[in-house]
This record gives C-alpha cells, structure tokens and sequence, in this order.
C-alpha cells in the first residue's frame, strides 16, 4: 500500500514576499514535521520525482552540501540560467546593466566546467542557485539558523545571493546538479503583479542595495557610487522599453 501524501495549508497575515512566505513554510515544517529535507519551489516550475531525488541523493553525499538544486530549462526545454557566483560588487553591477552585461558576460561568471566538483562526482559547487526550485538539508543547521534562513528584509530579489553568502560564513556548500533538470517558467508569477520592466527592474535595484549594504558591508562612498550606477541603469531600462519598446 502506498504511502499517504499529506498537505498541509495555510496562510500567513500579510504578503511578506518571496523570502519572507518561505521562511514561514520552513518555520511551520521544523515545528511540525522534523524534517531531514525541505524542499523550496515556485507554482511555475515542473520537478520530477527522479530529479528530486537525485538532488538529495547529491546533498547526502557531500557532508558540507546545506543547498542543492539542479539544471534549470525553459518551457520548450532550452537550457536557462542555472548559477551564480558570489561576485564583488563591481562585477555585481556590471551584471545588472544591460550594455555592460554583455560586454563584460565572459568575465562575470565561471564556465561550468571550470567549477568545483562535489562528492558525487558529477555536480558542481557553486555561489549561489535560482530561487525557483531547490532543496534544504536540515541536518547542516541548527534550529536558530533555519529560523534565519531568509532575509525577510527583501520582498523579491537577491534572495539567491543572500543565502549563498549565509551559507558562505557558515562554511556551507551549494550544489548544482548536473545530470538532472527541472522545468522553470520564468516570470510568469511576478509579470502578474508587476507588468512593467522598469518596474520589476526598480525592485530588483532596492534588493542590490540592500545586499550590498548588510552582506557585501560597503561603506557610504561605494554605497553612493552604487547607486548612481544602477540610477543610469534604471534609465537605460526605462529609454529601451518606453521609447524603444524592447522586451526580453
């Protein structure tokens, strides 16, 4: 007979963001379920039971791995983005302008092949993953850190790089799956609420400068020259899609 499957719902009181409605779901499973994996997944991904699994069996081989996931494509299965390193500032926002990113994309993220490979073998260390789809190993954490897990300070963005710099002080790898994917349909979530670029692009320069202040700790003239960059940035972004109505 197989097992039954248990869904547990609720609701929190206020819309908190991304980070801050998943950190309620690991605080209620800690609480109620004592869990040795937590799985952490957006409404527009497609995960199998096999990818799943695999992902664990990758964190159960490497002692130090707290965060795992594996290759992300995009709804007609075409390879998508899968990584990040933890970059210096500087590189941070040469990643965030639109100009910039692709002159300078050869140097803001390591080639695959060049990453660090972890216990299994096949996956991949990296500095940090998407926030679409990846799973928690609990027994890496004490209960006050997985209380922590989440910035709740940030309602979208950056999430990703805040954790990995979590688990960096910590001593904590992120694995990247290589031989297993799942299915992410960008955007559809968030192109609900926010249907302008500039808007979503706005948002995501707040979340920058608070990463750049609590997790990068720049002082004020680095704090000042950052936000002058992302301030060419946004106006860039708003000529592209509001004179020149570009998409991407």
């Amino acid at each position: 007979m197989s097992e039954k499957v248990q869904l547990h719902l609720f609701r929190t009181a206020e819309n908190g963001g991304y980070g801050s409605g998943n950190q309620a779901g690991i605080d209620y499973a800690v609480e109620y379920l004592e869990p040795d994996y937590i799985m952490i997944a957006n409404p527009d991904v497609q995960v199998s039971d096999t990818c799943i699994l695999r992902v664990a069996d990758a964190l159960e081989k490497q002692e130090d791995g707290a965060v795992a996931s594996a290759m992300v494509v995009d709804t007609k299965g075409q390879p998508s983005f899968s990584y990040w390193d933890l970059q210096s500032v500087w590189l941070d926002l040469l990643d965030t302008g639109l100009v910039t990113r692709r002159l300078f994309g050869a140097f803001l993220k390591t080639p695959l092949d060049k990453l660090p490979v972890a216990a299994d073998g096949v996956s991949r260390m990296v500095g940090a993953l998407p926030g679409s789809f990846f799973m928690v190993k609990t027994g890496c954490f004490t209960p006050g850190d997985l209380k922590e897990l989440f910035d709740k300070h940030v309602f979208l963005y950056y999430e990703e790089k805040i954790l990995g710099q979590k688990l960096k002080k910590m001593g904590l790898k992120e694995l990247l799956v290589t031989d297993a994917y799942y299915v992410h349909a960008h955007s559809v979530s968030i192109d609900k609420s926010y249907k302008k670029i500039s808007e979503k692009q706005e948002l995501l320069h707040k979340s920058k400068l608070y990463y750049y202040e609590h997790y990068l700790e720049l002082g004020e003239m680095k704090m000042t020259a950052a936000r002058a960059f992302l301030a060419l940035v946004l106006a860039e972004v708003k000529f592209l899609t509001g004179v020149l109505k570009m998409r991407w």
